[in-house]
């Protein structure tokens, strides 16, 4: 089926302002649309209002996200070559056949290549801004890893997926986490993730890659080292966002044939990235908070 969203009175309907920004409501359509077909849903009225609030909170969240770039005179050329490569692989076709999704759709591919390098330029101001205090004590992985080789213990890899949820109080955070476990149980996690969680892993579908154990907080380890392949986890109630872990795969490490430098290293980065997520976030609902944001 295809959608025709080219129509010019749509384009120039202003919905929402977000400081000097403003939200179209042809974006809005552009990114409900783009949901739908992304996530192979049935082009329906109940699907275009199930993912309204949502694209139009991601759409401020890419506003504010344009917004701090540009008060940091953050100008770097983002090359999104690379993600989108990744992202068509997931859909079985080459960056080019990605492309002609949204050509086909009458989708807008600029607008998502936009959203995209915003993404990845606010994945690097925050490096840029909050890299120094990412430090992690490599004496005491060093201490462990060692402790664990004397004592013969296992090491185990986890593929993880997740999606973090974040609302302003309580109750519209039970009401959304209601709404996204129900969304799970008919679309799958990934698709989920990538309309609902705040994470910067939502761009995959929450794909987190292989954790190694070590990197993982005692409560996240007890958890998920009890779950079942394809099983996800119970909220995870964090001090302002709630966390749901899908378990996809498992493996154990041989200690006597794995290269303890990489592994090392490889804890030291997930541990950094960790802390530069909950940087993210932060700072993102800071400016949230302190921006000008009108809903027409």
């Amino acid at each position: 089926m295809q959608i025709n969203i080219a129509d010019s009175s749509i384009q120039n309907k202003i919905i929402a302002g977000v400081e000097n920004e403003i939200i179209s409501s042809y974006e809005l359509k552009n990114k409900i649309m783009t949901n739908i077909v992304l996530n192979n849903k049935t082009l329906n009225q109940e699907n275009i209002n199930k993912n309204k609030k949502h694209a139009l909170k991601a759409l401020i969240n890419y506003k504010l996200k344009k917004n701090e770039l540009k008060k940091f005179n953050f100008s770097k050329t983002i090359n999104a070559d690379a993600y989108i490569k990744k992202l068509a692989g997931q859909y079985n076709t080459s960056p080019q056949g990605f492309k002609e999704i949204f050509l086909n759709n009458n989708l807008n591919y600029d607008l998502y290549l936009e959203e995209i390098k915003t993404e990845l330029a606010w994945q690097q101001l925050i490096i840029n801004l909050y890299g120094k205090k990412t430090d992690v004590n490599k004496k005491e992985i060093d201490e462990e890893l060692t402790q664990l080789i004397n004592n013969q213990k296992n090491i185990f890899e986890y593929k993880l997926s997740e999606i973090e949820l974040q609302e302003e109080n309580n109750q519209e955070l039970k009401k959304l986490l209601k709404e996204v476990q129900n969304q799970i149980n008919e679309y799958g996690f990934e698709s989920t993730a990538i309309k609902y969680s705040i994470s910067s892993s939502a761009m995959d579908g929450g794909d987190l890659g292989w954790i190694n154990s070590k990197s993982l907080s005692t409560r996240i380890l007890k958890i998920v080292s009890k779950m079942k392949l394809g099983e996800v986890s119970k909220p995870l109630i964090q001090t302002n966002s709630i966390v749901l872990i899908k378990l996809k795969d498992k493996k154990k490490l041989d200690l006597n044939t794995v290269d303890l430098e990489k592994i090392r290293d490889k804890i030291i980065m997930q541990k950094k990235n960790e802390l530069l997520n909950l940087f993210s976030n932060s700072h993102l609902s800071k400016i949230r908070n302190n921006a000008y944001i009108e809903i027409k």
